[in-house]
């Protein structure tokens, strides 16, 4: 069973500039398998998001059409939204 915490970055900012890094550089499952899935997802709270297509672009190709939409119906423009799913 695997646990992810998403954020998704409505805001203006980046907060991770302020550390030197365009997004969260740290997968939360170190598998390397998921090593492209886990950079995507870490890209939704890097650089601010546009809007439902920015994030079905990010998460094209590494993740499911359900994680896919889930996020874009979570989305909030001016916001940092947080979830967690469990699968």
């Amino acid at each position: 069973m695997y646990t992810l915490k998403i954020r998704l970055n409505g805001t203006d900012k980046n907060p991770w500039h302020s550390f030197g890094f365009k997004q969260n550089p740290f997968p939360q499952i170190a598998e390397a398998e998921l090593g492209p899935a886990m950079n995507a997802i870490n890209s939704l709270n890097g650089d601010p998001l546009g809007g439902p297509d920015d994030i079905r672009k990010r998460l094209s190709g590494t993740a499911s059409e359900e994680l896919i939409e889930l996020c874009c119906a979570k989305f909030r423009k001016g916001e940092l939204v947080e979830f967690i799913i469990t699968w």
